[in-house]
């Protein structure tokens, strides 16, 4: 009888051990799902806005408003790598931005061609607000219209670890012209507005921090100089 109940808990327990392993596995099926999405299969893009696009390996994005305009605008970038536990995933390298008008139905590209890297790109709005590099042209509190868009370009020519291979720009909020703030930079350290009709921009070029001072809506820049000086 005492050998009998030695194997039924021998078996009890070898039942439970079945039961943990498959919950166990269950759950992390689920997780691995959630939280390690493939890749979307690429969109076989040729022609897009008058732009031929059947060689390169891009997508592109969602559309989303440009603040207080009747525009939309819509990142054309590498495709995305989801690495770690992220279920959002890390975004990959936008190379041009496209404009639709809602009112005319017309689009047009940023940039005259994909052979640069956007690395960084933020919408200036008035009035001014606490934002930083990659707020889209959407986020905004109440009434806060897009002035212009501060952008930093690294050249495909020039490694991405190159010494001054990257360039400051602006833009009106429609991309229609595109001017510089500062060339061969190294990194860009962030920005601030103090109002509507300025923007400082603090940034790394020849190893030496600086800071400029430019008016968001002409592209002109008033000043520009190491910072603390």
């Amino acid at each position: 009888m005492d050998r009998f109940f030695v194997w039924v808990w021998r078996v009890n327990g070898l039942l439970v051990l079945g039961l943990v392993v498959v919950v166990g596995a269950t759950v992390v099926a689920f997780n691995s799902a959630l939280f390690w999405r493939p890749e979307r299969p690429p969109q076989q893009l040729a022609n897009v806005a008058g732009a031929d696009l059947g060689a390169k390996n891009l997508r592109l994005g969602h559309f989303r408003p440009i603040a207080g305009t009747q525009l939309l605008y819509a990142a054309l970038e590498t495709p995305a790598k989801y690495i770690g536990s992220s279920s959002i995933g890390t975004a990959g390298s936008a190379r041009n931005l496209l404009f639709f008008d809602i009112g005319t139905k017309k689009a047009h590209w940023l940039l005259p061609d994909n052979s640069q890297t956007i690395e960084s790109f933020t919408f200036l709005m008035d009035p001014p607000a606490v934002r930083y590099m990659y707020n889209d042209g959407g986020a905004q509190t109440k009434n806060q219209v897009a002035i212009a868009i501060l952008l930093e370009l690294q050249r495909d020519d020039a490694p991405a670890a190159a010494v001054g291979s990257r360039r400051l720009m602006i833009a009106p909020p429609d991309g229609r012209t595109l001017a510089s703030l500062a060339d061969s930079t190294e990194a860009l350290l962030g920005f601030h507005q103090p109002g509507r009709n300025s923007v400082l921009v603090f940034y790394v070029s020849a190893g030496t921090a600086r800071v400029l001072d430019a008016d968001p809506a002409t592209g002109k820049v008033r000043s520009n100089a190491p910072l603390g000086q």
